[in-house]
């Protein structure tokens, strides 16, 4: 019995090992096109409305100023898929976040 349900266990972990990762990815092209009709200013209030709508929404909201521009990008990668960000709010959320980080 015991082997049987570790032989469950493993294909389990094998089985969600295996699993698709999403990404988000964005080019140059997508960006510009994105971000062209709005000003800096009106591209960082959406960054901040989306961060506080949606990062707030599971968490405590840090200040972009606790992390440095370097350490918001793991943190961006791994929260972006979470909060479901198409390309156009994550450019916003990323020019907020940067605009605001620890120098």
């Amino acid at each position: 019995m015991k082997k049987y349900i570790y032989s469950l266990c493993l294909v389990g972990v094998i089985v969600y090992s295996c699993k698709t990762q999403q990404t988000t990815t964005t080019t140059t092209t997508e960006t510009s096109a994105a971000t062209a009709n709005l000003s800096k200013e009106e591209m960082l209030k959406k960054g901040e409305d989306l961060f506080t709508l949606k990062c707030g929404k599971c968490h405590r909201l840090p200040t972009p100023s606790e992390f440095t521009v370097d350490e918001w990008k793991p943190i961006m990668v791994r929260m972006v898929p979470k909060a479901k960000l198409n390309a156009e709010e994550t450019n916003w959320l990323l020019a907020y976040v940067n605009a605001n980080a620890k120098k």
